[in-house]
């Protein structure tokens, strides 16, 4: 692959940030995308025409949790696309999985221990276009290290919310016009906070979860409309006592006399407010990110009855 002074010379880090969101492509006014270059394949700057000489040793992403720029055709491209691979001259190059079969012709007479075989797809106007499987005897450029940013996504996805079990009371003669008292089990699990630790290139970042919201939805919109309403409470809620008030419930001004089995459907969903901190304590910044993870089976249906007044 390419020596390190010439890769110096040729790539740009340009600081922390998630990655690229779109690929600028050539237009017809420019010259035609040329066929890309197999021999060479690094995250770099590569102009059509410039191609490098290929060096000792293999090129990784970049350096420092950043990313590296490369233009092609005076615009600017990702050097790395997850779906896509590593850019070079026009294409990108990931490795092909599953690898062709032993004595394939891609292979040109080669085998898994001289190299690998990689699919290739080149930038063509507003796309990219598909250039088949070539074999390379040199590992391509693998991504970038991801920034404290983005290991602290990573390791929100390895965090899991138990589903909540829902109570409601009363919970077969509740009455139009009094209050029914909605609650959740309030497990560690379940109300949180919870944290997942992640290890990136030279840090460590811990991403933590703390309950913010809980919005109940049920469907006691105006009759014929099948409305979801929405109301918040600032908890799990506090189990049903005869001796106490509920922290979190609700009104039903209408029987569900109307309703599909005679009964309102209650779900909920819960507001998650995510934060991080690397491994000295710097914050990063996880600013307007809010987690609402979805609850499949969290579903109650409580039936309604209206006060029937005796003279």
């Amino acid at each position: 692959m390419l020596n390190s002074a010439w890769r110096a010379a040729v790539c740009v880090l340009i600081g922390l940030g998630l990655a690229a969101a779109a690929v600028p492509a050539a237009n017809a006014a420019d010259d035609p995308v040329g066929p890309c270059a197999d021999r060479s394949i690094c995250s770099g700057h590569h102009e059509p025409g410039s191609t490098p000489t290929a060096g000792g040793g293999t090129s990784g992403g970049g350096g420092g949790g950043g990313t590296d720029k490369c233009t092609w055709l005076g615009k600017e491209v990702a050097c790395w696309l997850d779906d896509r691979g590593a850019f070079s001259e026009g294409c990108y190059y990931i490795e092909a999985d599953p690898q062709p079969l032993p004595g394939e012709a891609v292979w040109t007479g080669h085998t898994s221990k001289d190299g690998a075989v990689y699919d290739k797809s080149c930038i063509l106007n507003d796309g990219f276009v598909p250039a088949g499987q070539v074999f390379l005897a040199q590992p391509v450029a693998g991504p970038p290290p991801k920034t404290p940013a983005q290991v602290a996504y990573d390791a929100l996805k390895k965090i899991t919310v138990a589903e909540p079990v829902l109570h409601v009371a009363p919970a077969k003669d509740a009455v139009v016009g009094s209050p029914v008292w909605l609650w959740f089990d309030a497990n560690p699990d379940t109300v949180g906070p919870l944290s997942s630790t992640l290890e990136g290139v030279g840090f460590k970042v811990t991403t933590t979860v703390t309950l913010a919201e809980v919005v109940w939805n049920v469907d006691d919109g105006p009759t014929g409309d099948k409305q979801v309403q929405h109301f918040s409470c600032k908890d799990a809620g506090n189990p049903f006592s005869a001796q106490g008030a509920p922290t979190c419930s609700h009104v039903f001004t209408e029987s569900s006399a109307r309703m599909k089995d005679k009964a309102y459907t209650l779900s909920v969903t819960l507001k998650w407010h995510v934060s991080a901190r690397s491994t000295d304590g710097t914050a990063i910044d996880m600013t307007d990110f809010d987690w609402w993870p979805t609850y499949t089976n969290a579903v109650l249906s409580v039936p309604v009855n209206e006060v029937q007044v005796l003279n």
